[in-house]
């Protein structure tokens, strides 16, 4: 039997670790079981489904040497040995750098999920050279063309061995154990995602206060994060506990994201943001800022009038939100379409049939 393998960090509620989960859902579909090599001890966000096949490293420390990850070599390559792949990723650089080491290293399409000045904040010439170094001659993807742009212009890697391809976003059916989560009273403003720098929630909640929106809707943050006392603390002084509600993490946020009357991104920087998508798909006004990368290349056209600039201009953000309360185009299915699971998965297995032949058996 012919599986797909990918190489991931953990299980923990990130777009990547979604990435991966949504894939393997499409391969399972085309009777295609997968197999994870998975490196951190955490626990697991996601629900895992049984044609799944996890080699767990169980390393606890996520700021471990390069050491501890090559003594796990033998393991992985055990793990591997005698099965026929028709396509292998690896993603986030943990476990890029063991996919590098395994006996897979050269039929893996090295997928780039975050901007490289996460780590490179101050354009160390030294990380431009280990990223060069690292990545020259892979087959790399990138999950926006505004990050394979940075990887192109930025750090000079040959475009001819980056591709794009957005990730693939599902939905799940809304069921009755959905339906039983208690939502606000009041129409509803919704934040989704981690509650940390990047994803810049503390603006979401200063736009939903100075513009007024809580005259008439409530704002929810669905996501967990180290930024949770801090809005909590801000929230008080607001006086807005009645108002704004901190639900936390949620598997499967379909059934927030259908009632909401508006869903609120105020990130400053992404790979691809998912949720956009996500919310489209249920039909849901998008207001979003215009950061590096990915969410102007998701409202396009008419949507593109969603798009919020922060650093420039404070009160148009707020107008803009309100216009998107007011009145929102129609969600085509153009908008969305571009990421569909399926459309996506036959992309990945024509990339990696087009490097690497239909399967290889290790």
């Amino acid at each position: 039997m012919v599986r797909a393998l990918f190489f991931l960090n953990s299980f923990s509620g990130g777009g990547a670790e979604k990435v991966c989960l949504n894939l393997a859902k499409c391969l399972y579909a085309q009777k295609i079981e997968s197999d994870f090599v998975i490196i951190y001890d955490k626990k697991a966000d996601y629900e895992i489904p049984s044609y799944i096949h996890i080699l767990s490293l169980g390393l606890k420390d996520p700021f471990l040497t390069r050491l501890s990850i090559i003594k796990q070599i033998p393991k992985v390559n055990a793990f591997i040995s005698g099965k026929e792949y028709v396509l292998i990723t690896a993603h986030l650089y943990s476990a890029q750098y063991l996919a590098s080491l395994s006996k897979v290293r050269n039929k893996t399409l090295y997928v780039m999920h975050v901007t490289q000045h996460l780590k490179d904040n101050d354009n160390s010439f030294i990380y431009y050279l280990k990223l060069k170094r690292f990545l020259g001659g892979k087959h790399v993807v990138t999950v926006s063309n505004g990050l394979k742009d940075e990887l192109n212009k930025e750090y000079n890697i040959d475009a001819k061995n980056i591709v794009t391809i957005y990730n693939p976003c599902i939905l799940n059916s809304i069921e009755d154990e959905d339906k039983r989560e208690t939502l606000p009273p009041r129409p509803y403003i919704l934040f989704m995602g981690r509650l940390e720098k990047q994803k810049n929630p503390m603006l979401a909640l200063e736009l939903y206060y100075m513009g007024g929106f809580y005259k008439k809707y409530d704002l929810v943050f669905l996501g967990k994060g180290s930024l949770e006392n801090s809005l909590k603390k801000r929230i008080n002084e607001y006086n807005l506990a009645n108002h704004v509600f901190l639900i936390g993490f949620r598997k499967r946020p379909e059934w927030w994201l259908t009632n909401a009357s508006l869903l609120l991104s105020c990130s400053k920087y992404e790979g691809f943001a998912m949720n956009l998508v996500e919310a489209l798909l249920c039909g849901t006004p998008v207001v979003a800022s215009d950061c590096a990368y990915g969410p102007n290349e998701i409202l396009t056209d008419k949507l593109s009038d969603y798009l919020l600039y922060p650093e420039y201009d404070f009160s148009q953000c707020i107008s803009i939100i309100a216009s998107a309360l007011d009145y929102y185009p129609d969600v085509e299915e153009k908008y969305y379409y571009r990421f569909d699971g399926n459309l996506i998965l036959q992309i990945y297995l024509e990339k990696w049939k087009e490097y690497f032949g239909y399967s290889v058996i290790f």
